[in-house]
């Protein structure tokens, strides 16, 4: 069962033979053959082939197997380079979009100084695509907050907590405070409450998204609900929007330092003012996250530890 077990994992990905068989390097007729005398030893369907190629629940259950079988191969290969104190490998790392100019350069000089041998493989994707490329062995741990895991195979640890704010420009606090502008500014930067900017244009993260997750459960707790004239996931190009005056926004703590740039360099946008939100008590935890069953090699705790502290100084506000 457990030989070319990668054909099988592959195509439950791809669900297309020809796709799976080039990205295997194999022939169309000799990932058919596998399969087929797969299904024949266990006397299963592993795949329906019709309406569409899909797994079976027996093929489900292979998958799970499999992926099994595939974690504790990796756990052997890592702890014995570790026997064999050979300080050589790969780390498939991930970490989201927004956070990757932040954190990815410096991360990347350190540890190759570390560790020249070892290769850094950064993969920049959403939380829950790296949720599922966990638990499908394709990536080792990723830095992302834990407001949406979704799997009890998942484990973490928290390497900073983030606060979350409220970001808006000049202008349109002009717009929509005219009585009481500026004087509004010295009131909001003791806490902004939210009651107060139900009718401003919001541009928000998608509802998966931690930062969406912790604003949806606030707004909840006021009963109120924001003008979101729409959702996207880039971090920098909200705060552009905002700079725009096209709609106010939120922010987490790693991302003030882009705003604080933003106001420096202006190139003709607006001032952009970061308030900390009223009665907002929750923090974005920020983690690294793992498969709980996965063993690593000893180089990993060194990576660990340069990304605790590279996250460390966003524990508390930038001024």
């Amino acid at each position: 069962m457990v030989n070319n077990y990668k054909y099988f994992l592959v195509l439950s990905e791809e669900l297309n033979i020809s796709s799976a068989a080039k990205r295997l390097f194999i022939s169309h007729q000799c990932l058919s053959k596998y399969i087929k005398g797969l299904e024949a030893r266990y006397g299963v369907s592993f795949f329906e082939r019709k309406p569409k190629f899909a797994l079976t629940p027996a093929g489900k259950t292979m998958l799970d197997t499999l992926r099994q079988i595939e974690l504790s191969e990796q756990n052997l290969e890592n702890q014995l380079a570790d026997i064999k104190d050979a300080k050589s490998g790969t780390i498939h790392f991930g970490i989201t979009e927004g956070r990757y100019p932040i954190i990815v350069p410096k991360l990347l000089k350190e540890f190759h100084n570390l560790h020249p041998k070892v290769k850094l493989n950064i993969h920049r994707t959403t939380s829950p695509q790296m949720q599922e490329m966990v638990l499908n062995n394709s990536l080792d741990l990723f830095l992302s907050g834990v407001s949406n895991l979704v799997s009890h195979n998942l484990k973490y640890e928290i390497v900073v907590n983030e606060r979350m704010y409220i970001v808006i420009s000049d202008n349109l606090l002009k717009q929509y405070f005219p009585n009481d502008y500026p004087q509004c500014k010295e009131t909001f930067a003791k806490g902004a409450d939210l009651r107060l900017f139900q009718q401003i244009p919001f541009v928000l993260n998608k509802e998966n998204f931690n930062s969406r997750i912790l604003l949806d459960k606030h707004l909840s707790e006021l009963g109120v609900s924001l003008n979101c004239i729409n959702e996207l996931t880039q971090p920098d190009i909200h705060y552009l929007l905002c700079a725009e005056d096209y709609a106010a926004s939120f922010c987490l703590t790693m991302y003030l330092s882009g705003i604080n740039q933003l106001n420096q360099f202006k190139n003709g946008y607006s001032h952009l003012n970061v308030f900390p939100i009223a009665n907002f008590t929750s923090v974005n935890p920020l983690a690294l996250i793992y498969h709980k069953n996965k063993k690593f090699p000893s180089y990993i705790q060194d990576l660990k530890n340069i990304i605790k502290r590279l996250c460390s100084p966003y524990s508390t506000p930038i001024e």
